[in-house]
C-alpha cells in the first residue's frame, strides 16, 4: 500500500487547510537558466478562517452582502464574440473594484444553480474588495454552442486552446474596465482557463491559478468517470456530512429563473469583426447542450493535453501561475502534475517565464473545492513569496 493510501482526508476541516509547495521555478535573467526549488514551505490557511466562511456569510449582519451577490446573478451580461457566439457572464463583488478575478466552474458548473450562489456568497465575503466574473459554459443558460469544427479538436486532441479562444475575447471585454486581471478555475474550469490566458497578450494576466486540472495523464472514460462521479462523489458526500455551512435548502436559495436577453442589451466583444447579420442576430436559446457536457467535454479531458495548454498559457502571465493539487485527487496524480512544471523551467519560446508554483492540498481530495468555504479560501489566499 502506498503512503498516500494510508492518509485520510480531512473532511471536516480540522486542519484548515495546509498547502506544501512542492515545486517553485523562479525566473532567471535573460541567457541564464531558471531556478528551480523544492522548498517545501507551508501556506496555513487556519481551522478558524473555514469555520469562519462557512458560517458568517449567512449572518443576519452580512444579509445585504449576500443578497447583493444573489441579485449580481440574477442580472449577468451576454456577450457574442467571435462567429457571433454568445456568452453569458455575471459580475459579483465590488464592480467599480480595480482588480478583476475571472473564475471558471468544473464540470457542470451554472451561475443560477443554488451551489453557484453558495460559492458566489463565499467569495464575496472572502474578498469583497475585487469584481469577480463567472461563465456559464456552452450549451448552460443562454451560453451558446462553439462550433462543431471546435467541439471536434476537443474531442480528438484534448487542447481547450481553441475553445479558449472564443471566451478570450468576452473575457477581454470585460477586462477593458479594469486594472488588473487574475484568471482561476478548478478541474475543468482549470483547462478552460489556461485554454483562455493562451488566446490573451503577452502580460495581459497578472496571475493564473489552477486547481487540479484534469488532463495530466491519459485515461479512458470509464477511468474519468469513475474517478470523478464514483471516487470523487463518495468523497463529496463525506464532505458534505461534515460541513458546517448551510445547505442550499437551508440557506434558502433556489434555481435563479433564465431570461432571454434583449437585443438591445446584447454587448459585442472589442475588436471582434461582426457581420451585419451576427450583429441583428436575435436571440436563440442553446439547444442539445448536453453534447458539451457529457460527450465533448469527458473525451477531452481524458487525454493528457494539459502541458501543452499550459506551455501555451505561461507566456502571457505577468507575475505567477499557481497550480494547487489536492494530495488525495482521485484524477491527478501530484506527482505529474509536478513534472509538467518542472519541465516548464526549460521552455525556450518564453522570453520571460512569471514565478511558478506547485502547492499540495494536503489530506484533502479533488471535492474539496465543492465546499463552498474551501474553494472561497483557496481563491483568496495570498501565495505571494
Amino acid at each position: 500500500m502506498s503512503e498516500t493510501a494510508k492518509i485520510t482526508p480531512d473532511y471536516s476541516f480540522d486542519e484548515g487547510l495546509r498547502l506544501e509547495r512542492v515545486s517553485h521555478i523562479v525566473p532567471a535573467a535573460e541567457g541564464t537558466e531558471n531556478k528551480l526549488s523544492n522548498d517545501g514551505r507551508i501556506i496555513q490557511i487556519s481551522p478558524e478562517r473555514i469555520e469562519e466562511l462557512e458560517a458568517n456569510p449567512w449572518l443576519d449582519i452580512n444579509k445585504d452582502q449576500k443578497e447583493k451577490a444573489i441579485e449580481q446573478l440574477k442580472n449577468p451580461r451576454y456577450i457574442r464574440g467571435l462567429g457571433g457566439v454568445g456568452i453569458e457572464v455575471a459580475l459579483i463583488g465590488d464592480p467599480s473594484a480595480g482588480e478583476l478575478q475571472a473564475v471558471y466552474y468544473g464540470w457542470g458548473g451554472a451561475f443560477r444553480h443554488p451551489n453557484a450562489q453558495r460559492e458566489a456568497v463565499n467569495m464575496v465575503y472572502a474578498n469583497p474588495d475585487v469584481a469577480y466574473m463567472v461563465m456559464n459554459g456552452p450549451g448552460i443558460g443562454n451560453s451558446g454552442m462553439l462550433p462543431k469544427s471546435v467541439q471536434k479538436e476537443i474531442r480528438q486532441t484534448g487542447s481547450y486552446v481553441p475553445a479558449g479562444e472564443y471566451y478570450a475575447k468576452v473575457l477581454e471585454h470585460v477586462a477593458q474596465d479594469y486594472d488588473e486581471v487574475n484568471v482561476a478555475g478548478h478541474s475543468l474550469g482549470a483547462r478552460q482557463a489556461a485554454g483562455i490566458v493562451a488566446n490573451m497578450e503577452p502580460g495581459a494576466v497578472s496571475e493564473l491559478r489552477l486547481h487540479d486540472p484534469t488532463g495530466t495523464r491519459d485515461m479512458s472514460l470509464g477511468g474519468i468517470a469513475v474517478g470523478f462521479f464514483g471516487k470523487e462523489g463518495a468523497e463529496n458526500g463525506k464532505y458534505v456530512k461534515e460541513s458546517a455551512s448551510p445547505t442550499a435548502k437551508e440557506a434558502g436559495l433556489i434555481p435563479l429563473a433564465v431570461e432571454a436577453p434583449h437585443l438591445r442589451d446584447t454587448e459585442y466583444a472589442k475588436g471582434v469583426q461582426f457581420s451585419p447579420e451576427e450583429l441583428d442576430r436575435p436571440f436563440e436559446a442553446p439547444k442539445n447542450g448536453w453534447i458539451q457536457s457529457f460527450l465533448v467535454d469527458p473525451s477531452g479531458l481524458k487525454r493528457n493535453a494539459f502541458e501543452g495548454d499550459f506551455q501555451a498559457a505561461a507566456p502571457n502571465v505577468r507575475k505567477r501561475i499557481d497550480i494547487l493539487v489536492p494530495e488525495l485527487s482521485h484524477l491527478n496524480k501530484w506527482e505529474d502534475i509536478q513534472m509538467i512544471v518542472e519541465r516548464a523551467r526549460n521552455i525556450r519560446n518564453i522570453p520571460n517565464i512569471p514565478e511558478i508554483s506547485q502547492w499540495n492540498i494536503l489530506r484533502h481530495t479533488h471535492a474539496n473545492m465543492n465546499q463552498p468555504a474551501s474553494l472561497a479560501a483557496i481563491y483568496s489566499v495570498d501565495l505571494e513569496y
